[in-house]
């Protein structure tokens, strides 16, 4: 988690991501859908919805579908080594 608390995104408190996710945040930077993050984490695609849903709710973006995607696209920086 010390890298991704090391990228700091404007307006984004990082601390209160869990491990979880952040890895899925990188996961969907990196194209992966949400079925296919579910195949690398052994878990359901419904549990990454809802971590993808608290992510929203934490960055406190609208809640279309693709606001994730946007501050993605909106924070490059975020995702730099």
């Amino acid at each position: 988690m010390a890298y991704y608390q090391s990228q700091i995104a404007k307006g984004v408190d990082l601390s209160r991501l869990t491990n979880t996710e952040l890895q899925i945040i990188k996961l969907i930077k990196e194209g992966y859908s949400s079925p296919q993050i579910a195949g690398f984490r052994n878990c359901s695609s419904r549990t990454v919805e809802k971590h993808r849903s608290n992510i929203i709710k934490k960055f406190k973006l609208n809640s279309t579908q693709n606001a994730l995607l946007i501050w993605i696209s909106q924070n490059q920086d975020f995702f730099t080594t």
